[in-house]
Formats: structure tokens, C-alpha cells, sequence
């Protein structure tokens, strides 16, 4: 029993890792809107949400339990630095790092954020900054994640579709965050920064969402949740390569 919860906590928590695994080419979901969208940082803009997926098992199961392409959640501070909360707690990392870990990473804009909004989710991630991962809100994630799925059948109308997600995350998660207070998961601190800076990008409370429910906010998207604010798809600062990923894999075959 002890080993099936460490798997499925393994398959649904956050996770960035450096790319230290063999690449294996298993497409899920496509996390673009449009090809060829590669940007530089000099395009970033302090509030910008950084969505990614890394080559880990961890990274690979997160995005297959959840039908989506990215694994974690992380906010983009300006000055090169980036917010996020990982296994060792709340950290701000330099920008490079983050693109470093991340094997895929794209770039949502809230289209209305002010400079006094970023600069109050600034504040948030420094206030916060070396608080602990929410590990009990991740295992209590773990049915939730499967039994949503009832909730997102084909043809269901997205009012009911977020009502029913509504109703089961209040039994299965309880309808006040962690009262253990400021412990995060990575979309979880991501969603709750922006509701410090006084943006509401989709109802419900911060420990119901994933990394694929904040994915799904893009304009174009259907959100599982309702959704309160729609957000740019501003590009991609990195970019799975099939190509690049296959000659890799030839180059090791041969080595072997």
C-alpha cells in the first residue's frame, strides 16, 4: 500500500528536473496554440505565468494523469527571476534555471495586469519565499484527479462541468485551503499569487488546481473550471525538438 502512494504521488505532484533522463518521444498533448512561437526573455513581462514539462519520469506521469502537456507551474518576476514551489519549499530561482530544468516551457500573460498587480505578486513570492511544499495537499489531490474525470465527460455544458468539479472538490478536498497555512504546491502558489495581486483567474479554491487547469486558460482553451480571466499564449522560450529528440536517441543507440 505504502509503495501504490508513493507512485501516485510520484504521477501527480509538481516537478522540474534537469534533463540528466533519456528523452522519450511520447506526445501527449500539444501545449502551443501556434508553430514556431519561440520568444526571447526579453519578451517577458514581470506577472507572466511559465508553464513546463521536463524529461523526468515524474514529469512524464504528472502529464499523463492529467491529459496535458506541462507538469509545473512557476511566476515570472522580472529582473530574471522566477518564483515557484517545488519539494524544498517556495524558492526563487534565476530565469536561466527555470529554462534549463524545463525541456518545454510557454509563456500566459494576464492581458490586463498592471505594474502595481506585478509588483504585489513580487511581494507575495518574497513573502513567501522558503515556505514548505503542501505534501498533504498533493495526497489528497491524488482521487481528485481521478474521480474529475466524471465531471469532464464529452458534451457536459461547462457551467455544469464546473459545478460538478465544484461539489466533488469540496468533499474530496474540503472548502478552505491547508489550515496549516502557507504550505504550496506549484500551481497552488501560482494561482494564489495572483489572487494576492487581486486577479482572479478561475474559481474555486488554489489547492484544486493543477498546472493543466491553469494550461487551459489560454485564449481558445475550455477550461474545466470557470474560468474568470482569459490569458495571452505569448510563445515559447523553449521547445520540445522531435527532431533534435530522435537524433539524440540514434546517437545513444549507437553508443550503446
Amino acid at each position: 500500500m505504502k509503495i501504490w502512494w508513493f507512485v501516485v504521488l510520484l504521477l501527480t505532484g509538481c516537478s522540474t528536473a534537469p534533463q540528466t533522463d533519456r528523452p522519450f518521444p511520447l506526445q501527449v498533448q500539444s501545449v502551443s496554440t501556434r508553430p514556431g512561437d519561440i520568444i526571447t526573455v526579453t519578451e517577458l513581462q514581470p506577472g507572466d505565468l511559465l508553464l513546463s514539462s521536463a524529461t523526468s519520469p515524474q514529469s512524464w506521469g504528472i502529464r499523463l494523469f492529467s491529459f496535458t502537456g506541462v507538469s509545473h507551474a512557476a511566476i515570472y518576476l522580472g529582473d530574471q527571476q522566477v518564483a515557484e514551489a517545488v519539494g524544498s519549499g517556495v524558492k526563487i530561482i534565476p530565469l536561466q534555471q527555470a529554462i534549463e530544468e524545463s525541456n518545454n516551457l510557454l509563456v500566459l500573460r494576464v492581458p490586463t495586469l498592471t505594474q502595481d498587480q506585478s509588483s504585489l505578486l513580487r511581494e507575495f513570492a518574497h513573502q513567501q519565499q522558503g515556505k514548505k511544499y503542501n505534501f498533504k495537499g498533493i495526497v489528497m489531490f491524488v482521487p481528485f484527479m481521478v474521480s474529475r474525470r466524471v465531471c469532464e465527460l464529452p458534451l457536459i455544458h461547462g457551467n455544469l462541468r464546473s459545478a460538478c468539479l465544484t461539489a466533488l472538490a469540496r468533499v474530496q478536498l474540503g472548502d478552505v485551503d491547508d489550515p496549516q497555512a502557507n504550505r504550496f504546491f506549484c500551481s497552488e502558489f501560482a494561482l494564489a499569487g495572483y489572487r494576492h495581486a487581486g486577479v482572479e483567474l478561475l474559481q474555486g479554491q488554489a489547492s484544486w488546481v493543477s498546472p493543466a487547469d491553469l494550461l487551459h486558460l489560454r485564449d481558445g482553451d475550455v477550461s474545466a473550471w470557470h474560468s474568470e480571466q482569459s490569458m495571452q499564449y505569448i510563445g515559447h522560450l523553449k521547445r520540445w525538438n522531435l527532431k533534435e529528440i530522435l537524433s539524440l536517441r540514434s546517437a545513444n543507440r549507437q553508443a550503446e
